[in-house]
């Protein structure tokens, strides 16, 4: 009798750990993105740009997340996020590395132009 308890026992447990594991939220970023992107337009306030993809006849704009972790650089020289946003304007052309996020947004690990 003993026995059939401790194996309902653990058995309630390891399923109740899958649940907290199963559950818990996914940040990995499937589909990695490098591509050359021209800026249409900086949003600061919202830390991303605007960009259209200047690789291929694709003419849509899509938005391109900017946080804490994004690297910047100019002609091997870093930059930081203060700097890197000052740089920023319309028209110009960089270079991101990053991946999509679920809303189909392309999160920068890094940006070079």
């Amino acid at each position: 009798m003993q026995r059939k308890k401790n194996i309902y026992f653990y058995a309630t447990l390891t399923l109740l750990l899958m649940s907290l594991i199963l559950s818990a939220a996914v940040s990995a970023q499937l589909i990695l993105v490098n591509m050359k992107v021209k800026i249409v337009e900086v949003e600061r306030d919202s830390n991303r740009l605007q960009v259209r993809v200047h690789e291929g006849g694709n003419k849509d704009v899509q938005y391109v997340e900017i946080d804490q972790n994004t690297k910047f650089s100019h002609n091997m020289q870093i930059y930081s996020h203060s700097g890197a946003w000052s740089s920023f304007h319309e028209d110009m052309m960089i270079r991101v590395k990053g991946g999509y996020t679920m809303g189909g947004h392309v999160k920068a690990k890094q940006i070079y132009w």
